[in-house]
């Protein structure tokens, strides 16, 4: 995955890992499910977030079903508070069969660039999926290598369920050497095709919003 750390450059790249290209958990989660899109469909999806660092962060995060079990997904985030941006591409693999009723794994392997002049990152995240009457649990546990720096462990937690027209979910992430974020988040359908999220949240005690949309084609 989304892909929340203190600083501006691991910030994005944490959203990256976690949430650059969504598919049934989709926005406004962080933490990513384990599924991809279906074979030519595709979803681009846009969100303005207040992180808890106070910096404005404006994504584009576009996503597109390659081939069974395969989805290739990018990002690009603009740090408005900081100047900063970050892009990244990612491929992501369902590795077993999505079940109504179980659980599913995948695998999401990418490299994200921020535009400081900074070698590039890659990173590696996998992924676990659980569905039940009940809802749905994701659980994510990777690694990146920033450069000039040791490999970082990242890892999410995260739970939704549908009420009604609405689908509501908490996660807990976080990421080596950074502290770590709980948000909870509403989504639902505004037009055909086009949904409308929201999250607050809190790390460090400090407070972090986020407001989306997400078109499917």
């Amino acid at each position: 995955m989304r892909i929340t750390a203190k600083t501006t450059a691991p910030l994005i790249f944490t959203l990256a890992i976690f949430s650059t290209s969504v598919c049934l958990a989709g926005r406004p989660l962080t933490v990513d499910d384990a599924n991809v899109g279906d074979v030519g469909t595709g979803q681009v999806e846009t969100w303005y977030a207040r992180q808890a660092d106070g910096a404005d962060v404006l994504t584009v995060a576009p996503a597109y079903g390659l081939m069974e079990g395969v989805e290739i997904g990018a990002s690009w985030s603009r740090d408005i508070t900081n100047n900063v941006n970050t892009t990244a591409v990612q491929a992501k693999f369902r590795l077993t069969p999505s079940l109504e009723q179980g659980c599913n794994v995948g695998a999401v392997i990418g490299v994200s660039q921020p535009n400081d002049g900074s070698d590039n990152t890659p990173y590696l995240n996998g992924l676990l999926s659980c569905n039940s009457e009940a809802g749905s649990l994701h659980v994510n546990l990777g690694a990146n290598h920033p450069p000039g720096g040791p490999t970082l462990k990242s890892w999410g937690l995260a739970v939704e369920r549908e009420f009604g027209a609405v689908t509501a979910h908490a996660e807990y992430f976080g990421q080596e050497q950074s502290s770590p974020t709980f948000q909870v988040g509403l989504r639902a359908e505004l037009l055909k095709n086009v949904q409308i999220d929201g999250t607050v949240g809190q790390s460090s005690g400090d407070a972090l919003f986020s407001l989306g949309l997400k078109y499917q084609f």
